[in-house]
């Protein structure tokens, strides 16, 4: 009795306050927090744009310091239904691009896959970090939008970027 009291002590103890056994995301000094503000405003291009599924945006990355700067998307899969066309409706899509963050620090360039409702205008998408330049290079991290548009888009950012240095 008195173990199994013990163990289950442990485990509430564990579970409640992650301890020093699990650190936690934010602890390491080389990963930045998006701010509450940041977010991207970007709109629909064509002149220039290299998608082969003709989806382009440029636009900025606005509030947060460390990915103030200029955005360009290049989407290189799109399909209608979000993939599902027994279920979900053909104007949603899901697609997957290249979102690159082009600060006077470097740039950053993410993953972006996400889902986009054509119809109601709203969009959610996961980055995940798959390169970088200056400051960026060697970077880790992800980044969550969730916005509204249909040719010219206003996202909220949240997430983490891990420098290498």
């Amino acid at each position: 009795m008195k173990t199994t009291l013990l163990i289950a002590v442990g485990l509430l103890t564990l579970g409640s306050t992650a301890g020093p056994l699990v650190p936690s995301a934010g602890a390491d000094s080389r990963c930045h927090q998006l701010d509450d503000d940041a977010g991207i405003r970007a709109s629909v291009m064509t002149d220039g744009c290299t998608s082969p599924v003709g989806l382009c945006t440029a636009g900025v990355f606005k509030g947060d310091p460390l990915l103030r700067g200029t955005t360009a998307l290049v989407a290189d899969g799109l399909v209608p239904a979000a993939g599902m066309p027994f279920v979900e409706a053909a104007t949603t899509l899901s697609y997957s691009a290249l979102l690159t963050i082009t600060t006077r620090r470097g740039s950053l360039t993410t993953r972006d896959t996400g889902i986009f409702d054509t119809a109601a205008g709203l969009f959610a998408s996961r980055d995940i970090v798959v390169g970088g330049t200056g400051i960026f290079e060697g970077a880790t991290g992800h980044i969550f939008y969730t916005g509204t548009g249909v040719t010219a888009f206003d996202a909220h950012a949240t997430g983490e970027i891990c420098l290498a240095r």
